[in-house]
């Protein structure tokens, strides 16, 4: 996988797995089913959107720059603006759109508890959120330790990567405590 495109998919991945984990166990011991899925949902598609036309802009940012570089840089008979914005154009639409996609992924990862746990007891809103925390925290260490070679680095990327997922989850769950409690 070009560099560019795993960039954005851990970056995106992560952020829907973040996004939803933080939302769920904020949410979830505190409201009811529909509640905690309806929200999960609506962040999962929100932070979608939002990585999608955030990574857009940047590439097209860069792409933008790159062009005003290119022109000094080759020769007049090389340097077609139009040819090589095409080209910029067609990375950025195809990294934004690899960016919704894996956000989508990532926060559906943390929902599929949910559904599963509804579909066979219709509630158990407490266990699908230990479940979603379990599966997520499993794929975010996979996600730290991808990139390292040796099994102590292996480890530690993913204790790393494990530790910001629990760190954002108590976080939330946390605050979803205080405005449970005060609201």
């Amino acid at each position: 996988m070009e560099r560019g495109r795993a960039k954005y998919f851990v970056l995106s991945i992560s952020d829907g797995l973040f996004l939803g984990l933080g939302l769920s166990l904020g949410v979830s011991f505190f409201n009811e089913y529909s509640f905690t899925f309806t929200s999960i949902l609506l962040v999962g598609i929100t932070g979608a959107l939002s990585n999608m036309f955030a990574i857009y802009n940047a590439e097209s940012f860069t792409s933008g720059m790159q062009l005003l570089e290119y022109k000094t840089f080759l020769f007049a008979r090389d340097y077609d603006p139009v040819k090589l914005a095409r080209s910029k154009h067609k990375k950025s639409l195809k990294y934004a759109t690899e960016s919704f996609l894996s956000t989508m992924l990532g926060s559906m990862i943390v929902i599929a508890p949910y559904l599963v746990f509804y579909s066979l007891s219709g509630n158990g809103v407490r266990l699908a959120s230990v479940a979603s925390l379990a599966i997520s925290l499993v794929v975010l260490a996979m996600i730290g330790s991808y990139h390292h070679s040796g099994l102590k680095s292996k480890i530690k990327g993913a204790l790393k990567t494990t530790g910001i997922g629990v760190a954002i989850a108590a976080l939330s769950a946390l605050v979803g405590f205080l405005l449970s409690t005060f609201i």
